[in-house]
């Protein structure tokens, strides 16, 4: 058993349109212990496969009960706020980069913090909107993009090194990419 989730009395894992199809995971610390949310998101990414590891960690001192003592989920309110990392965030500083991030934002409705934020461990992606993204991805760049790419290799900066490296391959299609068009519909 590991010291993240020895201390708790209570996790529940929510995946909830109310929260924008993101996933949320709410825990009840032991009486007297303290929730540690980078420690816990490291069990979760063991335990879990990481498209299913929540982008937002928050402690209560009860899991809400209704009146027939069941999980009231209408009570949960989610953080705001992302759950803190220790490493340094980063920006977009290729061309590459910078597009790939405008293309997280257009799927995800939110900008990535950070090239190294996970699609989604970090930002709440999921195989639907990783679709979009790869076919997004494909329409800004000349060159083959499977689906596996974005599930292998799910950050801005890892995606982007990726277009970078197979846009070498191709040097005569290696144009400065085409800035996405943010009210395009979607497949």
């Amino acid at each position: 058993m590991s010291p993240a989730h020895e201390k708790l009395r209570a996790l529940w894992l929510s995946r909830e349109r109310d929260y924008g199809e993101r996933l949320a995971v709410f825990v009840v610390p032991a009486s007297g212990a303290e929730c540690d949310p980078e420690l816990l998101r490291g069990w979760l990414r063991e335990a879990l496969p990481h498209y299913m590891v929540p982008d937002r960690i928050c402690a209560l001192a009860e899991l809400p009960l209704n009146a027939a003592g069941k999980l009231d989920r209408s009570a949960l309110r989610l953080p705001e706020q992302l759950v803190a990392t220790a490493q340094p965030l980063r920006s977009p500083r290729t061309p590459a980069e910078q597009t790939v991030a405008a293309l997280f934002t257009q799927v995800l409705g939110a900008c990535p913090d950070s090239i190294d934020h996970d699609f989604f461990a970090d930002l709440g992606g999921h195989s639907l909107a990783a679709t979009r993204l790869a076919t997004l991805i494909r329409r800004a760049w000349p060159i083959d993009f499977p689906l596996r790419v974005v599930f292998e290799s799910p950050t801005v900066a890892a995606l982007a090194a990726y277009v970078d490296q197979a846009c070498a391959g191709n040097p005569a299609d290696a144009a400065i990419p085409r800035q996405p068009r943010l009210n395009v519909s979607e497949p």
